[in-house]
């Protein structure tokens, strides 16, 4: 499963703690970057599984949901030299990491003894987190992707609640769309139309972890030619071809 860095998917106090650090490495020439902020919670599983129940060494110890990274108050900052990524803290690399730590503290993270890398925001509990308890001043970039998050994730343990920036959305009123002709020559497939207030991401693959490939509009109607858990794979131009994958629980199906 991918790793992401992306900014837009940090809470917004993380991310400007994010900015001041790398301003640090860059004033002392340490060749460290971010290299995973958001993590979803599949990829959290499927990391957590390694060393366990499938091959490899432990690299965590936190299941989904108990990873500061699934709430974007968390970062992995690696060295890249070379344009390849570095964990070693052999000799006098060793002294870099140490760095990364005091650099932390100076902007008001929180680094871990046992996994080098790892920087989290400061004063906040991953119990607080569960319950939906997040730090104050999130915006909706931050916000959204944690609801999709949320809403994509059906394991154990259970979700957060959604984001309370995120508005209630409102049940579709039938009578506010028109009817839609079907069109005989088109194989029967189900349609669905868009039921985001904002609209809907549509990503490359099953899952948050993947690239969004466009956003569709509220009320856009799209045709289902496939799925894969609670994601479904769509066609947005009628033409029989796969464009993405979107989130079920924001299609509402046409009858």
């Amino acid at each position: 499963m991918r790793r992401e860095a992306k900014m837009e998917h940090l809470h917004p106090v993380f991310r400007e703690k994010v900015v001041s650090i790398t301003k640090l490495f860059e004033e002392e020439q340490l060749p460290f970057r971010l290299f995973e902020g958001f993590r979803s919670p599949q990829r959290q599983q499927y990391l957590y599984a390694q060393g366990r129940t499938r091959e490899g060494r432990i690299v965590t110890k936190a299941k989904p949901w108990r990873s500061y990274h699934q709430y974007g108050v968390a970062g992995d900052f690696v060295l890249f030299i070379d344009g390849k990524w570095s964990w070693d803290d052999r000799g006098e690399r060793r002294q870099w990491w140490h760095r990364l730590h005091e650099f932390a503290h100076r902007v008001g993270l929180e680094p871990l003894s046992w996994e080098l890398p790892h920087l989290q925001l400061q004063n906040i509990n991953i119990r607080e987190l569960g319950r939906g308890h997040y730090p104050s001043d999130g915006d909706m970039s931050w916000a959204e992707n944690l609801e999709e998050a949320i809403h994509a994730w059906p394991g154990d343990p259970a979700a957060p609640s959604v984001p309370t920036i995120i508005p209630e959305r409102p049940p579709i009123d039938p009578e506010f769309f028109p009817e839609v002709e079907p069109n005989i020559e088109e194989e029967k497939l189900p349609r669905y139309r868009v039921i985001a207030r904002r609209g809907l991401r549509l990503r490359e693959g099953p899952g948050t972890e993947y690239d969004i490939v466009d956003v569709l509009r509220s009320g856009q109607v799209v045709t289902v030619a496939g799925m894969n858990g609670d994601w479904f794979q769509v066609d947005i131009e009628g033409d029989g071809l796969a464009d993405g994958y979107c989130h079920s629980g924001f299609l509402a199906r046409l009858t």
